[in-house]
Parts: C-alpha cells; sequence; structure tokens
C-alpha cells in the first residue's frame, strides 16, 4: 500500500515516543490525528506495531466482509492469546449466544432483579456516606455475569466470583508487562514476567469449578442445570459438549474478559455521571418509578427498552467516555481494497478512531457537553430516529458496539444487566461528588482503554 500518514510522524519522529503518547494519551493522539487528516486513512503507532485507522466514508462495505476478523486483532493486540488462553468466542459459540441466550433474556430479568437485589453490597444511608463504586460494581457485574454465562451456582459463588473478576485483573496486569519487552524475546522471557502466576493459578482454579458444574450436569442425566439456561448450558449442549473442562473453562474466561471490565466500567461511569450532573437524577427516577407503577414492580425487557430517557443517559455516558477509545478493531486475514481503491494487506490490523469521531461537531451537537437526554431528543423528532438512536444501535455514527456483522453480540446482555443495576443505584440513592470537588475526575487510560478510578469517591445517601 501507499505510503501511510502516521499520528504524529512529524512532530514526534522517535518511533518510541510515539508508542509511549499511544499508551499514556490514546484520546488527544486520536483526537488531534483524526482533526488533522480528515478524511484520510492514516496509522496510529502502538506496542504491537501500526494500526491503520479508517475514516467513516470508507467504512460502508467493510461490516459485512469476511476477510477481517475481530477474535484475531483482540488476540494478537490485547490478550496475546498464546501465552493467557483468553480471547474471543468462536463463530458457532456465538451462534449459540445469538441464537438460544439472546432470545431468552426476557426471562432473565426477574431472576437478574431478584439476585441484584438480594445479594446488594450497600447499606442504607440516613445521612451522606462516602462510597467508593468501582469494586462493588464489579461484584455485582461479576455475579450477574456468572448467573447468564456460567450457572445459578456459580452466581452464589464467591470463590467462582474471585476467580472471574481477579482473573480479568492478572490477564491485563501480565500482558501489559509482557508487552513491554520486544517481540521476538516474549516466547523465551513469558514465563518469568510478573504476574503470570497468579493468572495461571486462578485459571486452574477456575477449571476445577467448571469441572463441578459439568459434574453436576451429568449427575442430573438431561436438562438443564439452570433455569433460564446459562449459556454454559447451551454451549455444553452443542459445540462444547459435557466434557470438555479445559474448553469450557476458556468460554468462561472468554465471557469474563469481554464482559465484566466493560459493563462494570459503564455503570460506573453513569454512577459519576449522575453525581457530576445530578439535575438528570429526578427526570431518570422519575421515568423508573412510572414504569415500574405500570408493570405492578415487576421489570421485562421490553420496559427496559421503553425508558428511554434512562436508555439516552447510558448511551451518551458511552459516548463520552467508552471502556474502548477504539471499535471496529479487525486483522485482515486476506487482502481486502477499500472504496477509494486502496489496497490493505494481509495481517494488517484496522480500527476506527471512535474516541476522536464521537467528538467531531459534524455528528454531535456541542460534542464535549454531556447531554444525558441527547439521544432521548432525537428519537422524539421521528420513527425512524426513534429506531435507530437506541443504546445497542449499531451504525455509522453509533460505533459503541463496533459494526456491521460482527458488532458486538453480548450487547443485548449488557443492556439488560446494567439497566437493572443502574435503575437500582437510582431507585435506592441520591447520589453527588464529594465536597470540595467542581469537576468530574479524570479516568485511568492506557492504550485507548477507559477505566474508571479504582479510589473514585461519591457521596451516597439513602431516600
Amino acid at each position: 500500500m501507499p505510503k501511510l500518514p502516521i499520528a504524529m510522524g512529524e512532530e514526534l519522529p522517535n518511533q518510541q515516543e510515539r508508542i509511549d503518547m499511544f499508551i499514556k494519551d490514546t484520546r488527544n493522539l486520536l483526537i488531534s490525528s483524526y482533526n488533522k487528516f480528515q478524511n484520510q486513512v492514516f496509522g496510529i503507532t502502538t506496542t504491537e506495531g501500526t494500526n491503520i485507522m479508517i475514516p467513516l466514508d470508507l467504512l460502508p462495505g467493510l461490516g459485512s466482509t469476511k476477510s477481517l476478523s475481530f477474535g484475531a486483532f483482540l488476540e494478537e493486540e490485547f490478550s496475546m492469546k498464546r501465552y493467557t488462553k483468553v480471547g474471543n468466542l468462536d463463530d458457532k459459540q456465538i451462534a449459540i449466544l445469538n441464537k438460544k441466550l439472546n432470545p431468552s433474556l426476557n426471562e432473565y430479568v426477574p431472576v437478574l432483579v431478584k439476585l441484584i437485589r438480594h445479594h446488594w453490597p450497600l447499606d442504607e444511608y440516613d445521612g451522606p456516606v462516602t462510597v467508593k463504586p468501582w469494586s462493588h460494581v464489579m461484584r455485582q457485574v461479576s455475579r450477574v455475569s456468572a448467573r447468564i454465562f456460567h450457572s445459578s451456582d456459580a452466581a452464589e459463588d464467591d470463590h467462582w466470583l474471585d476467580i472471574a473478576s481477579e482473573h480479568v485483573h492478572s490477564t491485563v496486569v501480565w500482558t501489559e508487562n509482557l508487552k513491554k519487552w520486544p517481540a521476538m524475546l516474549r516466547p523465551w522471557v513469558y514465563r518469568f514476567v510478573q504476574g503470570r502466576g497468579i493468572m495461571t493459578q486462578r485459571f486452574a482454579e477456575g477449571e476445577a469449578v467448571v469441572a463441578e458444574t459439568l459434574r453436576k450436569r451429568k449427575a442430573r442425566k438431561g436438562g438443564y442445570l439452570s433455569s433460564p439456561p446459562s449459556l454454559l448450558d447451551y454451549l455444553a449442549d452443542g459445540e462444547l459438549g459435557g466434557d470438555d473442562v479445559e474448553a469450557h473453562t476458556v468460554a468462561q474466561i472468554n465471557l469474563c474478559v469481554a464482559a465484566i471490565q466493560s459493563m462494570a466500567s459503564t455503570v460506573t461511569q453513569c454512577l459519576m455521571d449522575l453525581a457530576t450532573y445530578p439535575h438528570y437524577l429526578p427526570e431518570l427516577r422519575e421515568e423508573i418509578t412510572s414504569m415500574l407503577a405500570q408493570k405492578n414492580g415487576a421489570l421485562d425487557r421490553q420496559s427496559l427498552a421503553d425508558m428511554m430517557k434512562l436508555d439516552s443517559f447510558i448511551k451518551e455516558t458511552q459516548r463520552l467516555n467508552p471502556p474502548d477509545l477504539a471499535s471496529f478493531q479487525r486483522k485482515v486475514m486476506s487482502d481486502i481494497t477499500l472504496s477509494n481503491g486502496l489496497r490493505i494487506p494481509k495481517g494488517a490490523r484496522i480500527a476506527l478512531p471512535t474516541g476522536a469521531i464521537n467528538m467531531d461537531s459534524q455528528f454531535f451537537e456541542d460534542p464535549e457537553t454531556f447531554d444525558g437526554f441527547r439521544y432521548y431528543k432525537l428519537r422524539m423528532e421521528s420513527e425512524e430516529a426513534r429506531k435507530s438512536s437506541q443504546m445497542v444501535t449499531v451504525g455509522k455514527k453509533d460505533l459503541t458496539w463496533g459494526y456491521g456483522r460482527h458488532a458486538c453480540p453480548g450487547r443485548y446482555v449488557a443492556e439488560v444487566a446494567m439497566k437493572l443495576l443502574i435503575i437500582e443505584y437510582i431507585v435506592r440513592y441520591d447520589i453527588s461528588l464529594p465536597a470540595g470537588i467542581k469537576e468530574r475526575p479524570k479516568n485511568i487510560e492506557f492504550e485507548g482503554l477507559v477505566i474508571p478510578d479504582p479510589n473514585w469517591e461519591l457521596i451516597f445517601q439513602s431516600r
């Protein structure tokens, strides 16, 4: 392909300096380069080489091509599957999720509501109390994920919940440590890189729990272990069978890595936005309590979708503080040609600079301002907008979940789980920033990942 313009290539001719900027300041790197190159293809220098940023104008057609692989990108850029076993579900497993689990989500709503309320981690507070929400939200998301993906027993098993959340953290820490080594040395040093011990230990412990789950299934001599069935139930009846402990463990760990961090991040970011912009709380609470009254306290999936202000608030949080500043991340598995005639060779990695696109005034009015009802107002304008501006929408201006045929298949699970958690917080508490804090605290951001600071503090007071 022709010589590719490189983000900050002129300002930072030293490659290591560009890598350092990618690690420490991806947001500004993407925004400045996006504004500079406009509708051009450009590259950003990462720890793993050059990622090719595709402009929106060239996106049509790419969403359906089979020559692009998210799994290969994930396994090479982030999870380093050859060392961690962590990757993406394969196509057959994703098909089971789409055909079996997603259609059953309405059955899950009352089950998850009961689970969330039974294990509510916070107290009732007569007065204002300082709370660090991250660890609580992580536990809640781990529990909900365990019920959906693993089993009803796993959702009650603190040992499994520890494994799920800690394996996510240990994998991130270990892969970041390994990336500090040149690629050619990694096969020789990976065993000695700090953090590998706890990561492998957690995997072995997880394998033991999964083995026990499969043993219980076999002892039943047919039928699902959980009602409604978990994804493990469906996979054991189909793609993975009931005996392959390692394959099931890998699938569960992959699901944990994919779901827990991103869902916990979004829920915590929403709590921070509720505290930073408290004028949204009364309207959101009114929408929720009105819907609860209409449904006699028993929400279902449709009622979650019908709360359009809540849907908009979460979507706006994701626009400004998504779990990842890039989306549609793919490895090119065979040569492709873009609509402008540019050929992208096999082996290249492409992505959309979503963090920059979301700050583009041609797509979003006053893009730097948090407008919690931005998408609600859009949906009120027309029937078409009513359908196209939802939290789970995928499109050229709705890129949080990716794009095209390989957009995140778990977004419907995430929608249900995150909304149910956020609803409980809104109904139970008034939420505000600590005294003296006037602006939204900063995230932890590295290599394009956006993570709430675990030390964030919010003020909770029971209603």
